[in-house]
């Protein structure tokens, strides 16, 4: 099959399974009596972010049952295909859990190779109590909700919205004067935002996130999404497309430079 074909092929696999995991998660949406569970590293999980990865799973495995996975709730397993799939069944618990309907479904196919990041092929970004569905293939551009997207034209940090998820991430990671500088640069600054500010970024309503604390399934299928639609995306050093270091800049691709600069002189390293 022509690669072009497979990758088309991968984005619908990646949209059709991302629709599953959003059917088993949006009836537990805003359910009073649903119980919130504290997981070894702190961060919250409920029987909706378990089952919405179960039926991820279940579809994948249907369509491409010799491909490697790695689940935020599930774990990992090994392919034979040299292709693996890296999901986040619910990305923004803590939004589901409060009612705040900023929380989404991510689903991206990679090419894995040892010793390397995964290359992302195809994604799939959606959030369910929203109704918008992000989804790319390498190559072939983003939509949202079938229609074609891109970043903004903005150049200069003066006119720019920077989204973050909290300062708090910031203080733990020695960030505080990045944080300061980055609003004091910016015209305006969102938080709360999760993966969904980095699809206001692809999608051309904001122009800057900076997360430094972030697991691969987090920005796997985002990343592809913003660099499909003509912005950029890299670790807190630059390195592109880094999407296993842990952290992430995401940008319209002209205020990268200028937001990694601000980075790297206002972040302390002790």
């Amino acid at each position: 099959m022509p690669m072009t074909l497979d990758l088309l092929s991968l984005r619908e696999i990646a949209v059709a399974a991302a629709h599953c995991g959003g059917t088993a998660a949006l009836p537990y949406f805003r359910q009073p009596e649903l119980r919130v569970e504290q997981k070894h590293d702190d961060s919250p999980v409920t029987v909706a972010d378990r089952e919405a990865e179960a039926a991820i799973r279940e579809y994948i495995h249907q369509q491409r049952p010799d491909d490697a996975w790695l689940g935020e709730e599930s774990g990992e397993a090994a392919g034979r295909s040299g292709l693996g799939w890296i999901v986040d069944p619910i990305d923004g618990t803590r939004n589901f859990v409060r009612g705040v309907p900023l929380w989404g479904t991510l689903v991206a196919c990679a090419r894995l190779a040892e010793g390397q990041d995964p290359e992302v092929l195809a994604a799939a970004v959606l959030f369910p109590a929203l109704q918008e569905g992000y989804d790319a293939a390498l190559g072939h551009g983003a939509r949202c909700n079938g229609k074609a997207i891109q970043v903004s034209s903005v150049t200069s940090m003066a006119e720019a919205l920077w989204c973050y998820e909290t300062p708090s991430w910031f203080r733990q990671n020695n960030l505080c004067g990045v944080f300061d500088a980055l609003e004091d640069a910016c015209a305006l600054s969102r938080g709360l935002c999760d993966a969904y500010g980095h699809m206001l970024v692809a999608s051309g309503r904001a122009e800057i996130v900076v997360e430094p604390q972030l697991a691969m399934w987090d920005v796997a299928a985002t990343s592809l999404v913003v660099r499909e639609a003509g912005g950029s995306f890299s670790d807190l050093n630059g390195t592109q497309p880094g999407i296993s270091s842990g952290h992430a800049v995401v940008s319209n691709g002209h205020l990268h430079p200028a937001t990694l600069d601000c980075i790297a002189r206002y972040r302390r390293h002790d």
